[in-house]
């Protein structure tokens, strides 16, 4: 089984996740679904932008970690996490993946350890790729 599964959403008919929508684009952000459950999502700098929930209000998300619990926002179209997850699940993607990313349990099966999204970060040195905007680690020179 993979690492990680990626799935496009936008509008366009190529999208894993396509939303019908007239502020959605083409393709409009990315979903990385890992083995233990994580859940990424980059906006794949859409005209009308990926949002999430913060208390009352929306606030601009890039590029990082979020929970199956999470409202987001596409553009205008408002959506909820666990509600992208069964359309995945519908689609045949990986069931296991599916299963652990709905329930939002994965990182804490038993025997598994809390997830740090910190952990994930890299350390030392740091700069921000101009192609992907993700940031990398700086090589040492």
């Amino acid at each position: 089984m993979p690492a990680f599964k990626t799935f496009s959403i936008g509008s366009g008919k190529n999208c894993d996740i396509r939303l019908n929508q007239s502020s959605i684009d083409n393709i409009h952000a990315e979903l990385v679904i890992a083995r233990n459950g994580k859940l990424h999502l980059t906006d794949r700098a859409s005209k009308n932008g990926t949002f999430r929930k913060n208390g009352a209000r929306w606030v601009r998300l890039k590029q990082d970690y979020i929970l199956p619990t999470e409202p987001l926002r596409f553009g205008d179209y408002h959506v909820s996490v666990s509600t992208l997850m069964q359309v995945i699940a519908a689609s045949g993607a990986d069931a296991q993946i599916a299963a652990g990313a709905i329930n939002g349990n994965a990182s804490n099966q038993k025997g598994a350890a809390a997830y740090d999204p910190k952990s994930a970060l890299p350390t030392g040195r740091v700069r921000r790729s101009v192609d992907t905007g993700e940031i990398i680690a700086v090589e040492k020179e």
